[in-house]
């Protein structure tokens, strides 16, 4: 199933799946143009070996405004179809024929820096942490509907956008992949004590970074040995907070015990 091809004409395949996108299609055409305005246009590389998803794919992502400039369906062609092409995004199934998503996506980013998104039916732990030790920015639970896709587009360039900064203080993609998950620990520290949105907790480690004049991975480092040292003393303080309360309580009913020999 090899073709690149702009399917701009093509309807949407309407069924059970695909409700929001049908639903889509009664919305005026000058909606329609200011949703697409809204966006940038994307050229997509689609790597999927099962023709029906790919068809609702690309009406999926023409709908918010993207271009599909090739579709295949296993990771040889991928690989050739990633310089033919010169996509913006790339949107890869993970079981593939040949070679497998992951596999495939670091043979190109091993030469070519670009986001890819993987799509996968189960989303284990060791799939989740062997996509992010190659470079995959996202990944999504298929079956995959109209409204999660254009959020984890967006999340998705967010992060290689900042995979790119920290490419530009370090010297090579593996470098750059292990800091990029000390920043992304940093991140989730700063989400979740200052109630930060991702792109918000990422702009505090680079401002700390000038403000000190340290790289990225210095920033988050030093976040994470504060968390730790904080903790600590979280789990000392409580620690000696429930030691004198038991102390307590063994006083008082010492207190209260009558003494046998006063009877």
């Amino acid at each position: 199933m090899a073709e690149v091809a702009d399917a701009a004409g093509q309807l949407p395949v309407c069924d059970d799946r695909v409700v929001i996108l049908c639903a889509d299609e009664k919305s005026s055409p000058r909606r329609a143009r200011e949703r697409r305005g809204a966006v940038k246009r994307l050229r997509i590389l689609l790597v999927e070996d099962k023709w029906r998803v790919a068809q609702r794919l690309k009406v999926q992502l023409q709908r918010l405004g993207h271009e599909v400039v090739g579709s295949v369906n296993d990771g040889e062609q991928a690989v050739g179809f990633v310089w033919r092409l010169e996509p913006d995004l790339i949107i890869m199934q993970q079981h593939l024929p040949i070679i497998d998503g992951i596999e495939t996506a670091q043979t190109i980013l091993a030469h070519k820096p670009i986001p890819i998104i993987l799509l996968t039916a189960y989303a284990a732990a060791d799939f989740v942490r062997q996509a992010r030790e190659v470079g995959v920015m996202a990944y999504l639970v298929t079956p995959v509907e109209t409204r999660p896709l254009g959020p984890s587009i967006k999340v998705a360039l967010a992060r290689f956008e900042e995979l790119e900064a920290i490419r530009r203080e370090v010297s090579n993609l593996k470098d750059a992949l292990k800091t990029r998950t000390l920043v992304e620990q940093a991140k989730r520290v700063l989400m979740r004590r200052q109630k930060l949105s991702e792109p918000e907790a990422f702009r505090n480690v680079q401002q700390q970074g000038r403000r000190t004049g340290t790289s990225l991975g210095e920033s988050a480092a030093v976040i994470l040995r504060t968390e730790e040292l904080l903790f600590k003393d979280v789990n000392v303080v409580q620690t000696l907070q429930s030691t004198l309360t038991a102390i307590h309580r063994g006083l008082r009913s010492t207190v209260r015990r009558p003494r046998r020999d006063a009877l």
